[in-house]
């Protein structure tokens, strides 16, 4: 009775430290999630800082493909030239250095914008709405390319079902032996009590 408790315990706490694993993420989701619904005009962000995807390499050696970037939320008046940005260009995040800053004639500030690995800077100047943020350095290398898996069907198999039903199978395997272990216990203990009853009632038998 004591392994099997031990045995569940053990379930428990795995299924527990995978709940743990899995929350944070499915909170974070949700979050971006209903911030992108919120503003739909805008990257979705938590606290002011944006995590994005780089599918190019217009930003090597600084930022490479497949990273995952971290945008944070600035007052675009503070930006200076030298600054890496992220804006959206119909659309699309972009994510590139400024190189200069100049007033328009409708007295708008307006930033032209450079890739570190691009020879030519970008053909249109950015405005400050469609500025979502500053790249402060934080990035993790190939993060980007691994959720971008995730998004597809293979991936979500892989990293979300799998993993579930991996877990499942184990803990039918714990509870399976414990089961088996208890019965075959169980068993032990009545035979070896029909073994004594049978002895004493041998016992009784043969006093005169």
């Amino acid at each position: 009775m004591k392994q099997k408790r031990k045995k569940r315990s053990l379930s428990g706490i795995t299924g527990g430290l995978l709940c743990l694993l899995f929350l944070p993420v499915i909170i974070l989701n949700l979050l971006l999630i209903a911030d992108s619904y919120i503003n739909p005009e805008a990257l979705p962000g938590v606290l002011g800082i944006k995590p994005a995807i780089v599918l190019s390499g217009s930003m090597e050696p600084v930022i490479r493909a497949g990273d995952l970037i971290f945008i944070h939320s600035t007052e675009t008046e503070k930006l200076r030239e030298g600054d890496v940005i992220c804006y959206l260009d119909s659309g699309a995040a972009v994510t590139h250095r400024i190189i200069a800053i100049a007033t328009g004639e409708d007295g708008l500030l307006r930033y032209q914008t450079k890739g570190d690995a691009n020879d030519a800077q970008d053909r249109l100047s950015v405005t400050a709405d469609q500025i979502q943020g500053i790249w402060k350095g934080g990035r993790i290398a190939g993060l980007g390319n691994v959720l971008l898996f995730m998004q597809t069907t293979t991936g979500m198999l892989l990293f979300l079902v799998l993993p579930l039903v991996l877990f499942f199978l184990w803990d039918m395997g714990i509870r399976y032996r414990s089961d088996k272990k208890e019965a075959l216990s169980r068993a032990e203990l009545e035979a070896e009590l029909t073994a004594l009853k049978t002895e004493k009632e041998n016992a009784e038998s043969a006093e005169p």
